[in-house]
This record gives C-alpha cells, structure tokens and sequence, in this order.
C-alpha cells in the first residue's frame, strides 16, 4: 500500500471523522476523505498547544488539528478533526 495525502492520518482522526461528519462511511472510505481533505487544506495558525490548525475546503470547512515538528521523511500528523461550532482541544 502507498501512502497518499499530505499528513499521516491517525485512527483516531478517521474515528473522529466518522462519529462527527459520516457515520454511515467504512473506515476506508473516511481515510480517503481526509486524504482528500488533506490535499485542499490551507494551514490556518499554531495553536498555544502545539498543534497547528488546518481549515478544509467548502462546503464543510473541516478544522484539522495537526502535529508538524516532525522529522523528515516523516508526515505532519493528523491528530483529529472537528466541526466550525465545536470547541478546540
């Protein structure tokens, strides 16, 4: 299997994605979203935590959270995604 996308997307970002957004996708199908997502995405700012948000693409405009101070060959890290109404973590 070949990676895809711009980050590392977590089990926990894809359960995430499916409880909040597609409770009726497999967990393969929401993998592939987020990989989608991931493409389109614009980098927002750095949070006080670390993380740095992402906002995806309309309609949905999903708020990515992700961990970059990573080392390369390694991918930025999706840590989870929420809605626009839902608080930050």
């Amino acid at each position: 299997m070949s990676a895809s996308g711009r980050w590392f997307i977590t089990p926990h970002a894809v359960k995430q994605y499916i409880k909040r957004f597609a409770p009726c996708y497999s967990y393969e199908e929401a993998l592939s979203a987020l990989i989608r997502v991931s493409v389109e995405a614009r980098r927002v700012k750095v949070l006080p935590t670390g993380l740095v948000l992402y906002r995806g693409p309309k309609p949905r405009r999903l708020r990515c959270f992700l961990q970059e101070g990573v080392e390369a060959p390694a991918l930025p890290i999706l840590v989870t995604v929420l809605g626009r109404s839902e608080d930050v973590p």
